[in-house]
């Protein structure tokens, strides 16, 4: 059950007409909350005219107002962990401005292990997909893998650390709404194997501004973060940025002069972010050992279909079925299982390449 501050807390950040601003004012002196809401009138009649300052003081006090929210949460398998939970971890405690209340789908056990992020740009290449997609199953060997649910590099974080339920993914609205549409399915595999947190209600509709202010937890959650893309104005340069300030390591991809995906990256190591060019690059800065994982056993169906791959460099099913003179459609399961087992990427559009 939820102490009465927690439950205070909760109420707080159900207000859609509080500034975030203003809520984090009333977290800072909700220890020695009193019995009058009015004593923060101050700050809030600054935003708020008296007629809404009225109400939201009198559905705070609201005991069945309370109760309808704690209980409408449950009953959707919302968990709430506020800043003063025990559960609520000391990684986000430590930035300047944390979130009042994490809205929780999954292992909430997943908040207080050690983090690591991975985010990059939607318009990624597809070797950086299928790199990013390796190397966060294999950070997720050690720690829970950070990011959120853009597509592109973000997603291929998701999907590679998911098969070992390590996986932690922000969202930067309420839990109401699947954006990217593309990621609905995603969404949900990662509130039932992983962890899906907002700081915001689940009625709370994506805004564009909300995104960068989201990369703040994602970043403070996370002992280090990785850019794996970025343009010279791409949005993980926000977590980068963030990352930084807050004392964490921030990794980089690098790539060949001229890359527009790759130019905020490149941008970063002159700034003195580290090289990482694979898993040990990143383990070495923790002390960490890599654990390489055993060879994959391929029927002789899987060798033949990966080979004409590999040689197609970029194929659709069609190509590899012309190739090796067999229909197209008894391929489709090979190719979903060399999917499975890491090494071949879908590239979209029923293209396929070698890992």
């Amino acid at each position: 059950m939820y102490t009465q501050d927690e439950i205070n807390l909760i109420t707080l950040s159900s207000f859609d007409s509080l500034s975030y601003n203003i809520k984090y004012q009333l977290l800072s002196k909700l220890s020695s909350f009193g019995g009058d809401f009015s004593k923060y009138e101050n700050i809030l009649i600054k935003t708020l005219p008296d007629g809404v300052y009225n109400k939201v003081k009198a559905k705070f006090y609201d005991p069945d107002y309370r109760k309808a929210l704690l209980d409408a949460l449950e009953k959707r398998g919302i968990k709430c962990v506020t800043y003063l939970s025990d559960e609520y971890p000391e990684s986000l405690k430590n930035i300047p401005d944390p979130p009042i209340n994490l809205y929780c789908k999954g292992d909430t056990t997943l908040l207080k292990t050690k983090c690591f992020s991975i985010v990059g740009s939607r318009k990624s290449t597809p070797k950086c997909i299928a790199d990013t997609k390796k190397l966060s199953s294999e950070i997720s060997q050690k720690f829970t893998v950070v990011s959120g649910m853009a597509e592109g590099a973000d997603t291929a974080a998701i999907e590679g650390a998911i098969e070992n339920g390590k996986v932690i993914s922000v969202l930067a609205y309420g839990f109401d709404y699947a954006y990217p549409a593309v990621n609905a399915n995603l969404i949900n595999k990662v509130a039932n194997e992983g962890l899906l947190i907002s700081e915001h209600p689940p009625k709370i509709k994506p805004q564009a501004y909300m995104f960068p202010v989201r990369n703040r937890i994602i970043a403070g959650l996370s002992q280090g973060t990785l850019i794996v893309s970025a343009g010279i104005k791409s949005g993980a340069l926000i977590t980068a940025n963030y990352a930084a300030d807050y004392g964490r390591d921030v990794f980089v991809f690098p790539y060949y002069p001229g890359t527009s995906s790759g130019a905020g990256c490149n941008c970063l190591l002159k700034n003195g972010a580290i090289p990482a060019e694979n898993i040990l690059d990143i383990f070495k800065e923790f002390g960490l050992d890599f654990n390489k994982p055993k060879p994959q056993t391929l029927t002789e169906d899987e060798s033949e279909v990966l080979s004409a791959v590999r040689e197609l460099e970029e194929a659709l099913i069609a190509q590899v079925a012309d190739k090796l003179n067999k229909p197209a459609y008894k391929l489709i399961p090979i190719i979903a299982s060399l999917e499975m087992k890491g090494l071949v990427v879908n590239l979209g559009g029923n293209r396929y390449s070698a890992v």
